[in-house]
């Protein structure tokens, strides 16, 4: 019997890939912070869907836990042939302001923990070939973002390291797929952020259930990249052939529009 793995996976995008996969009758591994609920989520969508469901909560931030989720799917025989990195840590603001704790955070979940739940778990993924990995990145993975600088230079490496971990998986037959979405509104920072960004942090916004369903849909199908919006995929083309430096203009304006809307609120 076959899994998927998801973290990140109590709220936000997590919650509703779970739904998507379990509505495709995926049997789901749900990896998410204690005390969020996640044993009854598993519950519920395990009556919801008839799937099979488990949970293991766990804070990714601690290396030694990450370790600790691969040797609980193993203990357990469970065989994984979707693995969906979608834990990661947001936030925004001067990188002077940033605490030592936020940067330090946002490192070890959106770099660490994904490069090495990845590495633990490519052996299963051969073992349950066909296989899938799922990164969930960032439009930012594609240009710097100013007072985003930690959070996008996080998303910068796991859209560069997802792309050479598809080179070399697949030849064992598993796909490996990038997700990068624009502004989801799945938390009220979320929400207030594009409440108080400026154009371009408000034509990126997409459903978060369509998001979803594009992002399982199109790694199913291996698709390299996936960019969900069609605004979205044309900012990032249009952004891609503009000069640097005008590219970093239009995002400090935006980003810079939130902090002092933020300042004032």
């Amino acid at each position: 019997m076959k899994y998927t793995l998801i973290t990140g996976a109590s709220k936000g995008m997590g919650l509703e890939m779970a739904h998507v996969c379990a509505a495709k009758k995926m049997n789901l591994l749900l990896v998410s912070l204690p005390n969020e609920g996640l044993e009854k989520l598993a519950l519920t969508i395990s009556n919801e869907y008839d799937v099979k469901t488990d949970f293991f909560e766990t804070n990714l931030a601690v290396n030694e836990n990450i370790d600790k989720v691969y040797e609980w799917a193993l203990l357990h025989n469970y065989s994984v042939n979707f693995l969906i990195n979608n834990a990661g840590i947001g936030g925004m603001g001067p990188f002077e302001s940033y605490s030592p704790e936020y940067i330090n955070n946002t490192i070890d979940i959106n770099v660490r923990a994904t490069t090495k739940l990845s590495y633990c778990f490519i052996p299963e993924l051969k073992k349950n070939a066909p296989s899938f990995l799922l990164n969930n990145a960032s439009m930012m993975a594609n240009f710097a973002c100013p007072y985003k600088s930690v959070y996008a230079a996080s998303k910068i490496y796991i859209k560069n390291f997802s792309r050479a971990l598809r080179e070399e998986l697949k030849p064992f037959d598993i796909s490996v797929s990038t997700l990068q979405p624009g502004a989801t509104p799945t938390t009220d920072l979320v929400r207030n952020q594009i409440e108080t960004g400026g154009r371009l942090a408000k034509l990126s916004v997409t459903n978060p259930r369509l998001v979803a369903e594009d992002a399982i849909n199109k790694t199913l199908s291996k698709k390299k990249y996936i960019v969900p919006g069609w605004q979205n995929r044309v900012i990032v083309f249009i952004l891609k052939l503009l000069p640097t430096s005008v590219k970093i203009k239009l995002i400090l304006h935006s980003f810079g529009s939130m902090l002092n809307k933020s300042a004032h609120s």
